[in-house]
């Protein structure tokens, strides 16, 4: 099993360095593949599939949000978002994520996840629904 997962596919390598930059400024890793590829040969993009940029699977929530509110057209190009377990809908976020959080009562739930963070193990919320789950259980 990959450490990396796919947050996003680039057909240019400038577009794809303005998001790794962002990325790497909230201190998330990021690895882009094929970038120096294209890069030499512009029209390969299509027969290679693009520049993947790639982030640890602990930051891949983490990376989908700043994404999210950098440039949501970008999203259009995630290749797998997280399904809530109850309503099978793509809105899941993680709780203990501060920049993200909307309220008062999500930036204080994340602040304290992030102090303690194995004191709970429903990790992620759905937007949709609210259901509060964690992926490995």
């Amino acid at each position: 099993m990959s450490k990396f997962k796919t947050v996003a596919i680039f057909s240019y390598p400038a577009d794809a360095a303005v998001i790794k930059s962002k990325l790497e400024s909230e201190g998330v890793t990021v690895i882009l593949r094929d970038e120096f590829t294209i890069a030499t040969d512009p029209f390969a993009t299509n027969a290679i599939g693009g520049i993947k940029m790639d982030v640890y699977r602990e930051e891949y929530l983490k990376a989908i949000n700043i994404i999210e509110t950098v440039n949501p057209e970008i999203l259009s190009t995630v290749t797998q978002l997280i399904k809530c377990p109850n309503c099978k809908k793509r809105q899941v976020r993680e709780q203990h994520d501060v920049h993200t959080a909307t309220n008062f009562k999500e930036t204080i739930t994340a602040i304290y996840l992030s102090i303690f963070p194995f004191t709970g193990s429903e990790h992620y919320v759905c937007k949709n629904c609210n259901h509060k789950f964690d992926i490995n259980g």
